[in-house]
């Protein structure tokens, strides 16, 4: 289509140096692909060890999903998101207004305790990870 934008790509290798240079090299392809025109989307890419990861993960996880979903209400109830978030942390069914999710944050169970001393955790963002541990415990 004429006009249509192009997800940005980046390699693996240029986020693990941005990393851990803990530089900001890469701010400008993040505020592009995320900004108000932006895709939201990046496409990240990477030598073969990384895409043989890449697909040990897809068929490790992606099995999961539908073992997730027939969950008895009552269980998804307790790692759903709490109301008034968007996507941040827990499970997600159509709220907002896609298909159903679970959302993480990837480091750590507890986003908050990695604030600045002082600055308090706004639930919005930092709410702590939910898992179902009893019934999927793989799936943490």
């Amino acid at each position: 289509q004429a006009g249509a934008q192009q997800p940005l790509t980046v390699s693996v290798e240029q986020l693990r140096a941005a990393n851990h240079a803990a530089s900001h090299d890469l701010d400008e392809l993040l505020d592009a692909a995320f900004d108000s025109d932006g895709l939201g989307l990046i496409c990240i890419t990477g030598n073969q060890a990384f895409q043989d990861e890449v697909q040990r993960i897809r068929e490790e996880f992606l099995p999961l999903a539908s073992a997730l979903e027939t969950l008895p209400e009552d269980e998804l109830a307790a790692i759903a998101e709490p109301p008034g978030t968007r996507n941040v942390n827990g499970y997600s069914r159509g709220v907002d207004g896609n298909r159903s999710g679970l959302y993480f944050h990837p480091m750590t169970d507890e986003p908050g305790k990695l604030l600045p001393a002082g600055v308090a955790p706004d639930p919005t963002f930092y709410a702590p990870n939910r898992w179902p541990d009893t019934s999927l415990p793989e799936l943490k």
